[in-house]
C-alpha cells in the first residue's frame, strides 16, 4: 500500500519502465514495502506479470526464466517479512496496513508466480522444463517453510493481536488473523529454539520428500507389450490404438490403457500384469520415500506434542479428531458388511461360471473386470454402447450449457488466450456472469494424456480470485484430465465414469472461480480441507439425471439421442457393488489412520 512520503516512491520515475530505485540510505518507517525490495535478478519479469491484467499468469518462459523468477519471489518473500519484522522490532506501532495487509498480498503474489514456476512442471511435453519446475517447487517449497518459522513474525504478528485494532477485527480479517497465528504455533514456534530449529528441518525434508513422490509418478514411462490373445476381450477400437507394426500391442499404466483392459480383458494373468504393474509405480523410489515420510510425520507429531502424526492433522479438521475419524470407518465399515458380503458372492458367482473353482477369491486384477461384468448382466447396462453416445465435444458442450444455466454464468471460447497455454490441445474460456457481463475469471481444459503430464484428473488453481491492491484479481483455473484422445477415423468417446469424473473437475474449476472471499487465504477450494470435495460430489450427481444426461450425450455417428432403455439400465445400475465400492475406500482411509497413527516408528506403523 503506497504511503503519502515515501522517499522511495519519490525517487522511481522509471520504475514502470522496469528500473527499480534502491535504497541507499534506511528507508523511513513510513516507506512503501515495494521500495525495500532488493533488485535481483528476474524482477523486471515479476513487475511486467503482476501489473498484466485480467490474466497475469504466462507458460512461456524458459528454464533460465523460471530460475530468474523462482530467485525473484524468494527475495520479494522475504523483503515484505523482514519489512513486517523489522517494523515491530524499531518500535513502529502495529496496524492492518503495515503488519497483515503486506502478508495478505504476498500471498496473493506468491500464489500467481508459483503457479509459473511450478505448474509447468505438471503439464508441459519439455522434460528439461520440467525438471527445472521441480526444482524450483523444492526451492519454494523450502523457503516457504523456512518464512513459515520466522519467529520475529510470529512476534510481530502477536504483538499486532493485542492492539485495540486487532481485536475489533471483524470476517475474513479475523479469521486470517487467526489462523496465521494458528499455523505458527502449529509449526513449532512455541517451543524452544532448539526443538522449534528440528521441526523446520523436517517439514523441509518432507516437503522435498512430496515434490519428488509426485514427480517419480509423472515421469513413469512403463510399458508392456501384449499378444492379441493376450487381450482378448478388449474392444476392436482399444486395439487398433495400440497396435504396433510387428502385430503386438504396446499398453502404458495411463489411464485410458490401464482402465478399459481391467474391465474388459478376459485373460486373468494379463489383468494381473497390469494391475501389479500399476500398483508397482516407481515401487522401490517411491517405497523409500513413503518409509521417510511416515517416520519423519511422526518425529514431527511427538515433538508438537502428539502421540502420531493423525492426531496433529485431524486437530484441525472438521472431523474433530483421530478417534472420531477411527469410530466412524469402524461404524462404517460394520454396516456395510452384509452389502459387502452379497457384492462378493455376486462376483465370486460370475467368476466361477468362467471356470474358477468354487472356493475362488475375487483378486485385485478381478474387482473392475467382473464389477463392469455384473453391471452388464445383472442391470443390462452395455457400456461400449453408451461410449458411443458420449462424444468428448458432446459432453462438454452439455457440461458447460449446464454449469451456466445452474451458476447463472456465461461462457465464452478464448482462442488467444488458449493460444498462449501451455500446449496446442488446451481449449480456454472466458466467464462473466450472464446477468450483468461483469467478469467473472477464465478456466483452461487440457483434457488429453501427454508424456510426462499429470497422470490423474484434477483442478489447478492458477491465479486466486481476491483484492489485490484496490481492485478485483479474478480467477483463474485449469481442469487437468487424462481422457482419450480422438483417432483418425473416431472421435474421443468417454465412458460415464468418465462423465462423472470430468462433471466433478469442473465443478471444482466452478468453486475457484465463483468464490467471492477477499483474502487470497480463503479464495476458491482454500476452505477447510475436509470440505473441499463436498461441492464437486454434490455437483456430480447431475450425470445420473436423465435430463442432464440428454444434454451431454448424443451418437458419434448418427446424432441420435441416448435410448430410453440404455438410460433406464444405466440409472438403475447406479447402486451396483456399492458394498465393495464403499469398503475399498474404506480400506484405503485405515490405511492412511493407520500409517499416520502409529505410537512408533516402525515403518508403515504396523506394530
Amino acid at each position: 500500500m503506497k504511503q503519502q512520503c515515501c522517499f522511495g516512491c519519490f525517487w522511481q520515475p522509471c520504475k514502470a519502465s522496469g528500473f527499480r530505485f534502491r535504497l541507499k540510505v534506511p528507508a523511513p518507517p513510513e516507506a512503501c514495502v515495494e521500495c525495500l525490495l532488493p533488485a535481483v535478478d528476474g524482477d523486471a519479469l515479476v513487475e511486467e506479470m503482476l501489473s498484466s491484467t485480467p490474466v497475469r499468469l504466462r507458460w512461456n518462459l524458459s528454464a533460465q526464466q523460471i530460475d530468474a523468477l523462482a530467485e525473484s519471489l524468494i527475495e520479494r518473500s522475504k523483503a515484505k517479512a523482514d519489512f513486517v519484522a523489522s517494523a515491530h522490532a524499531s518500535g513502529v506501532p502495529l496496524t492492518w496496513d503495515n503488519c497483515l495487509q503486506p502478508l495478505v498480498d504476498e500471498d496473493n503474489e506468491w500464489s500467481v508466480l508459483e503457479s509459473i514456476a511450478t505448474f509447468p512442471g505438471q503439464v508441459s511435453t519439455d522434460k528439461a522444463l520440467r525438471d527445472t519446475c521441480t526444482a524450483a517447487d523444492i526451492r519454494l517449497s523450502a523457503f516457504a517453510v523456512e518464512v513459515s518459522s520466522r519467529k520475529d513474525l510470529y512476534v510481530a504478528l502477536l504483538a499486532f493481536s493485542e492492539t485495540n485494532e486487532a481485536k475489533s477485527l471483524e470476517g475474513e480479517r479475523k479469521r486470517c488473523l487467526e489462523r496465521k497465528l494458528r499455523d505458527f504455533r502449529r509449526v513449532g514456534l512455541h517451543l524452544d529454539e532448539a526443538t522449534a530449529d528440528e521441526v523446520k528441518s523436517i517439514n523441509t525434508r518432507i516437503s522435498e520428500l512430496g515434490i519428488e513422490f509426485q514427480k517419480n509418478l509423472g515421469e513413469d514411462d512403463t510399458s508392456f507389450s501384449f499378444s492379441a490373445a493376450q487381450l482378448d476381450g478388449c474392444t476392436e477400437s482399444y486395439l487398433k490404438e495400440r497396435r504396433q507394426e510387428d502385430g503386438s500391442y504396446k499398453l502404458t499404466l495411463k489411464y485410458p490403457d490401464y482402465i478399459p483392459l481391467m474391465e474388459r480383458c478376459k485373460v486373468e494373468e494379463t489383468r494381473r500384469v497390469m494391475e501389479k504393474g500399476f500398483n508397482s509405480r516407481c515401487l522401490e523410489r517411491n517405497s523409500a520415500i513413503l518409509e521417510e515420510l511416515v517416520q519423519l510425520r511422526h518425529k514431527k507429531a511427538q515433538l508438537m506434542g502428539y502421540e502420531t502424526h493423525a492426531a496433529f492433522i485431524t486437530e484441525i479438521r472438521m472431523c474433530g479428531g483421530a478417534a472420531k475419524v477411527k469410530s466412524f470407518l469402524s461404524e462404517l465399515g460394520a454396516k456395510l458388511q452384509p452389502l459387502l458380503a452379497s457384492d462378493l458372492e455376486a462376483l465370486r458367482a460370475l467368476k466361477q461360471a468362467d471356470g474358477a473353482p468354487a472356493d475362488c477369491q475375487i483378486n485385485a486384477w478381478d474387482r473392475s473386470f467382473y464389477c463392469k461384468r455384473l453391471e452388464e448382466t445383472k442391470h443390462q447396462v452395455d457400456h461400449e454402447e453408451l461410449k458411443k453416445y458420449f462424444p468428448l465435444e458432446v459432453v462438454t458442450e452439455g457440461l458447460l450449457g449446464i454449469y451456466q444455466e445452474l451458476l447463472g454464468l456465461k461462457f465464452e471460447s478464448d482462442s488467444e488466450l488458449a493460444k498462449s497455454a501451455w500446449h496446442e490441445d488446451v481449449q480456454a474460456f472466458k466467464v462473466t456472469d450472464a446477468a450483468s457481463n461483469v467478469l467473472v475469471g477464465y478456466f483452461y481444459m487440457d483434457m488429453h494424456p501427454r508424456d510426462g503430464k499429470y497422470g490423474h484428473a484434477a483442478c489447478f488453481g492458477l491465479q486466486p480470485g481476491c483484492d489485490y491492491k484496490g481492485s478485483w484479481q479474478v480467477p483463474v483455473a485449469a481442469a487437468v484430465c487424462n481422457f482419450p484422445k480422438p483417432s483418425a477415423d473416431t472421435p474421443a468417446l468417454m465412458s460415464h465414469g468418465d462423465v462423472e469424473t470430468f462433471f466433478h473437475e469442473f465443478g471444482h474449476v466452478m468453486h475457484q472461480l465463483c468464490s467471492e472471499a477477499k483474502l487470497p487465504m480463503f479464495a476458491g477450494t482454500r476452505v477447510e480441507r475436509d470440505f473441499v470435495e463436498a461441492p464437486s460430489q454434490m455437483l456430480e450427481n447431475w450425470v445420473w439425471e436423465p435430463a442432464a444426461l440428454k444434454r451431454m450425450s448424443r451418437h458419434h455417428d448418427t446424432g441420435a439421442a441416448i435410448p430410453e432403455a440404455l438410460l433406464t439400465s444405466l440409472l438403475q445400475s447406479r447402486n451396483a457393488n456399492a458394498g465393495l465400492l464403499n469398503m475399498r475406500q474404506i480400506c484405503l482411509a485405515s490405511f492412511d489412520q493407520a500409517s499416520c497413527g502409529c505410537c512408533c516408528c516402525c515403518g508403515y506403523g504396523v506394530c
